[in-house]
């Protein structure tokens, strides 16, 4: 029998076949980041774009790019090394600047193998009688190339119950607050931009003499403020002695050359534009919990008589809150809570939140209204704090709001 063949697998996805039996040829040049686009346009399925519609094709995966996501990271999701990014962009013409994408494009991914046989593979003579002797081996220092096999199957995998660009964008709010040590000096580009994107190349105020060494990445963080602008409600998560310092990710920065007291960086990804004086602080790996298995949501869910408490604030200010938000809860490590740990969103009839028709049925009747218990949604926790969580809601049946209470399930 012949050797086997020895397979290196190497996820490719810039080798793809073009419409006649040759690969497709690369681009030429990457385009300069720039500013975003102005004239976005509104695609045949709703969402605003930059790029052309992209029409789904046999044989390949569908990604659908979600609020937050980079091509960087959906390479990193998909093919496990960012690096390949401009192979991905190579599939998707319609992209026509890979630094802009939008929430709503979708992407074509397609996953190849690389065999590389061994160098010295010989085919021995067919046995007596045997009538299909095996196939001869690739001529030495060429490749073959085939599409991924499919694996036996096996038990999937529990799923991520939110994406990376979720948990490295969730934000949090801390006890303990974070003097800006090291920030964002500059960027490169100082002299034409003040808003830092995706691959802006900044200059850090700390450099070698405090330890900072190439390769090292930091998270860029930027403090909540000005609560009582978005109203009263949004004012009531300023109270520090309640609920700490709120802080906003931004992203994360890779030192490439460190001074003695200056460092030079690029912004490896970004959940929003960055500025100068923005906070570095040291990377942390963060898992996004494991999703549950479905079950039909009971909105008439007993009290569970274990943890509770409130929702104070949401990511960006918001008041009204849905599916795929990210909210601040009063309750935390002090009280056992874990990342993972779901939660689910209850709602208590009080006059604040009883609707102007409805008061004079609630002074009326204010004990049957104070006895009601809505269930109106679901989070799961993606941080944990010594006081507050940080969750992502998984489901609503309608408009969350600040103040809405929240049951550990």
């Amino acid at each position: 029998m012949a050797k086997l063949i020895q397979a290196a697998l190497l996820i490719l996805t810039g080798l793809v076949f073009s419409a006649g039996t040759g690969l497709a040829e690369p681009k030429d040049q990457v385009p300069k980041q720039g500013p975003p686009p102005r004239h976005l346009k509104q695609l045949p399925d709703g969402h605003w774009s930059a790029n052309q519609p992209q029409a789904a094709t046999e044989g390949y995966e569908v990604h659908t790019v979600k609020n937050g996501e980079t091509l960087w990271e959906i390479t990193r999701q998909y093919l496990k090394d960012p690096l390949l990014w401009p192979q991905v962009w190579e599939l998707n013409p319609s992209i026509v600047n890979p630094h802009w994408i939008y929430p709503g494009d979708q992407l074509l991914l397609k996953k190849m193998v690389v065999v590389a046989p061994t160098p010295e593979t010989s085919v021995p003579e067919a046995a007596s009688g045997e009538s299909n002797p095996p196939s001869a081996a690739p001529p030495s220092g060429q490749t073959v190339l085939t599409p991924v096999q499919e694996a036996p199957a096996t038990p999937p995998a529990p799923a991520a119950v939110a994406s990376l660009s979720q948990i490295y964008c969730a934000g949090f709010f801390t006890a303990d607050e974070i003097r800006p040590g090291m920030v964002i000096a500059e960027g490169e580009e100082a002299e034409n931009k003040t808003l830092l994107y995706d691959h802006d190349v900044v200059y850090i105020n700390k450099g070698a003499l405090v330890g900072v060494k190439p390769g090292d990445e930091y998270l860029v963080i930027r403090k909540y403020t000005h609560y009582s602008r978005y109203g009263p409600d949004v004012a009531k998560a300023s109270s520090q002695s309640r609920y700490g310092f709120g802080y906003k990710d931004l992203g994360r920065v890779r030192i490439l050359l460190a001074h003695e007291n200056s460092a030079t960086a690029e912004i490896i990804f970004a959940c929003e534009t960055l500025q100068v004086g923005d906070i570095l602080i040291p990377n942390e790996s963060r898992v996004a919990p494991v999703d549950r298995p479905q079950a039909p949501f009971d909105k008439f869910a007993p009290p569970s008589d274990k943890t509770r408490g409130q929702i104070f604030f949401a990511k960006e200010y918001k008041t009204v809150i849905g599916k795929g938000d990210i909210i601040y809860a009063d309750v935390g490590q002090q009280q056992s809570v874990q990342p993972g740990d779901y939660f689910r969103v209850i709602r208590y009839f009080n006059s604040s939140n009883i609707s102007a028709f409805n008061r004079d049925d609630y002074r009326k009747y204010r004990q049957t209204y104070d006895a009601v218990r809505k269930v109106i949604g679901e989070a799961v926790v993606l941080r944990v704090e010594a006081k507050t969580i940080t969750a992502l809601v998984t489901y609503s049946t309608t408009e969350i709001s600040l103040g809405d209470g929240v049951e550990l399930e």
